[in-house]
């Protein structure tokens, strides 16, 4: 999310003649440009923003507007270019630092982009949507409590932004604050109620805050909007598991591993539900597959093992218990034993 488009305010004049007065006028071919890119025309608005800039050399405005089109037309290095030229007729040109950063974090140089995004809020500070790029680059370099503080600033200034509350409920969630995190996502929800994203997010959190109901109700809402949204069936079958609904859990969990036939996890927990029902041989199945699709999936080998240690087969337990161990690293001493004894002989 950056600012692009017009940012000039510049009142439309009406430019009398064709002649070469009119053509070397940079403020007639920003007007015009700026015209053609609200109306879509980007070829016709990079033509005239080139204009502006051959007749107006040492105007940065010409190099930000041009920097918008090549982004539009997905020329990213054409628009870094535009953009540095930019800031360097104009440092501080808090749109252009934007617009850089946001441009160099999508490439991967974070640094870099903390630095221009850095820039920018410093010369606007009630600049949201830099704000809010800066705390992506926060996030991304491990500062978690500053992009909170960034993503806070933006929520602020653009309090009806549905990305702002979604990342910023990321932040609140990895800093162990989940309640602050729902809030969030549930402001994310009831701003955007058709987006299956803040919807799922939402959902994901409840389930975790152990309000299995409330789960399942935004967890459907995704999965109405977004029907191959494996992520959302995997977890709408965890808290229909949770609230006793095995077998609607079990329909959530099958659509969740056709959509995603290489998600491990949602085939294990596909295994755990058929052993809730007492299906030892449907729950061993789901947890082969996991391995299948998976062969370093060590909580599967776990799961068999527990599954057969139910049963009263200690052998067959064993092995499966010393492959969890072999694949999990640095288990506390004594683990296999303390998983073997949990199988008693029938």
């Amino acid at each position: 999310m950056r600012s692009i488009g017009a940012i000039f305010g510049l009142s439309v004049v009406v430019v009398v003649g064709a002649g070469a007065a009119a053509r070397a006028n940079p403020r007639a071919h920003l007007v015009r440009g700026e015209k053609l890119l609200k109306k879509g025309d980007v070829a016709g608005a990079l033509k005239a923003f080139t204009a502006a800039i051959r007749a107006a050399p040492r105007d940065p405005r010409g190099y930000y507007q041009r920097g918008v089109c090549h982004e539009r037309k997905k020329a990213p290095a054409a628009a870094v270019a535009d953009y540095r030229a930019a800031i360097k007729l104009r440092p501080g040109f808090a749109e252009a630092h934007n617009n850089l950063g946001a441009l160099l974090h999508e490439q991967g140089k974070v640094k870099e982009a903390h630095r221009q995004l850095q820039l920018a809020v410093r010369a606007k500070p009630d600049y949201g949507e830099a704000w809010y790029n800066l705390g992506l680059t926060l996030y991304d370099l491990g500062r978690v409590g500053d992009a909170a503080k960034a993503y806070k600033r933006a929520a602020r200034l653009r309090p009806r932004d549905v990305d702002v509350r979604i990342n910023l409920g990321a932040a609140l969630h990895r800093r162990g604050d989940l309640d602050g995190a729902i809030r969030q996502l549930k402001m994310a929800a009831e701003l955007a109620p058709g987006d299956a994203m803040a919807r799922f997010n939402y959902g994901s959190l409840l389930l975790e805050k152990k309000r299995y109901g409330d789960a399942a109700a935004q967890l459907e809402r995704t999965v109405e909007l977004d029907r191959g949204h494996a992520r959302a069936w995997h977890r709408l079958g965890l808290a229909q598991a949770r609230l006793g609904k095995l077998d609607r859990a079990l329909a959530s969990l099958e659509r969740a591993v056709k959509l995603a036939p290489r998600a491990a996890a949602a085939r294990c927990d596909l295994g755990k539900v058929y052993r809730k029902q007492g299906k030892l041989k449907r729950a061993l199945a789901a947890y082969r597959a996991a391995l299948r699709v998976d062969p370093g999936y060590a909580k599967a080998h776990l799961l068999i093992g527990l599954a057969y240690a139910s049963k009263g087969r200690c052998k067959a337990a064993r092995r499966a218990f010393v492959a969890f161990v072999k694949a999990r690293k640095n288990l506390p001493p004594g683990t296999l034993d303390a998983l073997s004894k949990r199988c008693k002989r029938r």
